[in-house]
């Protein structure tokens, strides 16, 4: 199944927002995404729905991930490897080093999967998330550019 990656766009905006709700228990609103279409937000389109998506800042050589999900029945089928696969060709274009990202504690899958693309853990914000109440665990990775 060929996925794609781009921008996210308006017409996306429901789709990306019903991934959200079914995937946090405190989830952004959807006029969040609205303002997020000014940045480096993407999505992947796997059959011609929406699977994914990936909202980041970037600043000078440093990339931070905001928000990151995958429809809850399309998990473990390497769409994640992928769009961190696509983001790092976007950014080494921009000689981009740096990535930081959050995650919550409780969420071993995807710290698991960060571990896996090279991440590590270097520091914690201590009830960082709500709804429950948790801590968010910081991790950052380092790519060579050029």
């Amino acid at each position: 199944m060929p996925m794609i990656f781009r921008k996210m766009r308006d017409e996306d905006l429901d789709a990306v927002y019903n991934i959200e709700a079914a995937s946090f228990s405190d989830p952004w609103l959807r006029e969040f995404f609205e303002m997020e279409l000014e940045y480096d937000s993407y999505v992947v389109v796997r059959d011609e729905e929406i699977a994914g998506f990936i909202c980041t800042m970037q600043v000078l050589d440093e990339c931070t991930v905001t928000n990151i999900s995958v429809r809850p029945e399309l998990r473990r089928q390497g769409i994640a490897e992928y769009i961190f696969k696509c983001l790092y060709e976007i950014m080494d274009d921009r000689d981009v080093r740096y990535y930081y990202l959050e995650v919550r504690a409780s969420n071993q899958a995807a710290f698991e999967l960060y571990r896996k693309l090279g991440f590590s853990q270097i520091g914690l914000r201590k009830d960082y998330y709500h709804n429950p109440v948790e801590d968010a665990i910081v991790m950052t990775m380092t790519r060579k550019t050029g």
